[in-house]
């Protein structure tokens, strides 16, 4: 159950909650320490909320995309009044104003493989937007700098801010 507080009320809440966690940090060319442990423990804590987690770490791009249409489908499956929440951990990358999730064993060496072997933060907002559903939060706790600047144009440290669907918290 989730507990609301609205103006001096409180009430609980009993919609379905489905949370897809994944954190990357065995990367080849740029491990990171924190990934995995964060989405264990962001894992856990959305549990202990009451949410049903999908849990996904050290993911390469078909595992992810594969987790994000689980989210969808169960988002769908759930109804109008589910909750969906999406959390990244890892390696992430802005190329043209784009947000972009970085898997394990990418081969990234130019700027142009990105939209290839990465995966869209927009795309992982409309597989959450298809199901329908009221509310939608996605965070990103992307690394902000980039370990592929060797083949890059642009040299932006951090992702670009996202317009989210009506209904979309990111």
């Amino acid at each position: 159950m989730l507990w609301f507080w609205n103006g001096g009320t409180v009430f609980a809440t009993t919609e379905p909650r489905i949370a897809l966690i994944i954190g990357n940090s065995g990367y080849e060319d740029a491990p990171l320490a924190n990934p995995v442990n964060d989405a264990r423990l962001m894992a856990e804590t959305l549990r202990g909320l009451g949410f049903d987690v999908i849990e996904r770490t050290d993911a390469d791009g078909r595992e992810m995309k594969l987790a994000i249409f689980e989210l969808g489908d169960r988002l769908e499956v759930a109804g109008t009044d589910a909750v969906g929440l999406f959390y990244y951990a890892g390696h992430g990358v802005q190329v043209n104003g784009q947000n972009y999730l970085i898997p394990l064993g990418a081969e990234i060496t130019k700027e142009r493989h990105v939209a290839i072997e990465a995966v869209g933060a927009g795309w992982v907002l409309g597989q959450m937007e298809f199901a329908q559903n009221r509310v939608n939060i996605v965070i990103l706790d992307a690394c902000r700098n980039n370990p592929l600047t060797r083949g890059f144009r642009s040299q932006v440290r951090g992702l670009a801010k996202m317009n989210a669907p009506t209904g979309s918290l990111v």
